[in-house]
């Protein structure tokens, strides 16, 4: 009796585990939410960002995120590859000068999506998961100018 009552709670402990190590589907339209997010160098709310929703689509192995961007309304759409292979974007340059190409490469650690981003200036890492809540979080962490890292801590709301 104790023995199978031992091994059903082992059974439902490692189902448990299994089931947290789910990968989230971050999929749907996502606000920006100013109040919890902690934008990099620690400052809060910054010109605009997060007025404009972004919206995630997830097909098999390719999860591609859009927005729009600033007053000119264009929408820019990143791709990332969830089976760990490259993908490359085109980027504006800084000031309207000549497209810069930023690769990305993501990777699962458990229940967070890791990506490693490379462009011309560097290499960050990004950091996506879904919180109890429902809110995904981003945490962002590049090197600053000083070479210590800088992290921001973006936090979504679905709407």
């Amino acid at each position: 009796m104790k023995r199978a009552l031992f091994s059903g709670i082992l059974a439902v402990l490692f189902t448990a585990g299994v089931l947290a190590q789910a990968k989230p589907n971050f999929a749907g339209t996502w606000t920006l939410d100013l109040d919890k997010s902690v934008m990099a160098g620690g400052g809060g709310r910054q010109g605009g960002m997060g007025q404009q929703p972004l919206t995630i689509t997830v097909d098999g192995p390719k999860m591609s995120i859009s927005r729009t961007m600033g007053q000119s309304g264009n929408t820019v759409t990143t791709v990332y590859m969830l089976d760990g292979t490259e993908s490359k974007n085109q980027q504006m340059g800084r000031q309207g000068g000549e497209p810069v190409t930023i690769t990305y490469v993501s990777k699962w650690e458990g229940s967070v999506l890791v990506t490693t981003i490379t462009n011309p200036r560097g290499t960050s890492t990004e950091k996506r998961w879904i919180e109890a809540d429902g809110t995904m979080v981003v945490e962002q962490t590049r090197t600053g100018p000083n070479g210590t890292p800088v992290t921001a801590k973006l936090v979504y709301k679905k709407s």
